[in-house]
């Protein structure tokens, strides 16, 4: 009797699983599907504005100067150490998978292997910005120097809740603070697909600026005829690119915050759908093992039954 009043407590427990979960996967899959379009529909608008940019730089690549596409020199003391700020992006909450000690793993992996691909900055010290609390908890775990913290920016971000981090990232670099910026997070590329991604905000590079954004969509394979475009500069050059290039890095920076939050809910969906179904698997397996007891209880008082009256 004992066996059966556990089985059937712990079915009534994974039903109440299953049902959490279920519901928790339909919010999710509604704020996924947002996100995801919002995401995916920034894209255009950031790789024109990177297209622009990249034609700019190559016919200006003389006569180009901007302090967001150098590395600045140390300010201070002579014997200042060299200083990278990095930027990590995860989710205030839990219940999404692996998403964020994947993120862990590949911010340890990537400072482990840049540091012995460039041994001459061994003596570096890097110094974090984070976005959202799983993040800042990773941080003042490993004593890492935590510069500045965000939480996270909602399910419906909007430009004008990044200009504290972009004003942050920004400021710092202007004033020679940092050698590079970084950024990492987990780069949405389909709903059971998160990749991790580290990224060199700055100095904007004009070598690799192709490789801002890498497609995700395999596009159809045509002839493409090459052009050559000659910019007029109204007023100036330098005014242009004072304009032209914070515009840029706070739309970067506003784009990859939308593939965080679109990867962030597609592993919630996915992990909250993972955790139903096996729910759903113990209550079918638990509802099993109590009939078969319940049949052989069942069986049991047959038998003593009927050798009772047999013995009578």
């Amino acid at each position: 009797m004992s066996s059966t009043k556990i089985i059937r407590r712990r079915i009534k427990s994974a039903t109440n699983i299953s049902k959490i979960t279920k519901a928790m996967e339909m919010v999710a899959a509604s704020k996924m599907r947002h996100a995801q379009e919002v995401a995916l529909s920034s894209r255009p608008y950031t790789e024109k504005m990177r297209q622009i940019l990249t034609d700019i730089i190559e016919i200006m690549k003389q006569d180009v100067s901007h302090f967001l596409l150098e590395t600045p020199k140390l300010v201070g003391k002579k014997d200042a150490p060299k200083k990278n700020l990095v930027i990590v992006l995860s989710s205030d909450k839990g219940l999404c998978g692996g998403l964020n000690s994947n993120l862990y793993r590949g911010l340890e992996s990537w400072q482990t292997d840049l540091l012995e691909r460039n041994p001459d900055l061994k003596d570096t010290r890097f110094e974090f910005i984070t976005v959202g609390k799983k993040a800042k908890e990773h941080i003042m775990k490993t004593n890492r120097f935590l510069l500045a913290e965000f939480p996270s920016h909602g399910d419906k971000p909007r430009y004008r809740d990044i200009v504290p981090l972009y004003d942050t990232v920004y400021n710092s670099f202007e004033k020679g603070e940092y050698q590079k910026v970084y950024i990492v997070f987990m780069e949405f590329i389909s709903t059971i697909v998160q990749r991790l991604s580290v990224r060199q905000l700055l100095p904007i590079q004009k070598d690799s600026i192709n490789e801002t954004f890498e497609e995700i969509m395999l596009e159809e394979k045509s002839v493409k005829f090459e052009f050559h475009k000659d910019y007029i500069f109204e007023p100036n050059v330098e005014t242009v690119f004072n304009k032209l290039l914070p515009k840029y890095l706070g739309l970067y920076m506003y784009h990859i915050i939308l593939e965080s939050i679109a990867s962030e809910h597609s592993a919630r969906m996915v992990a909250m759908k993972s955790a139903h179904d096996n729910a759903t698997d113990i209550v079918k397996d638990l509802s099993l093992e109590y009939n078969q007891l319940r049949q052989q209880k069942i069986t049991n008082e047959l038998l003593d039954s009927i050798s009772a009256r047999m013995v009578m």
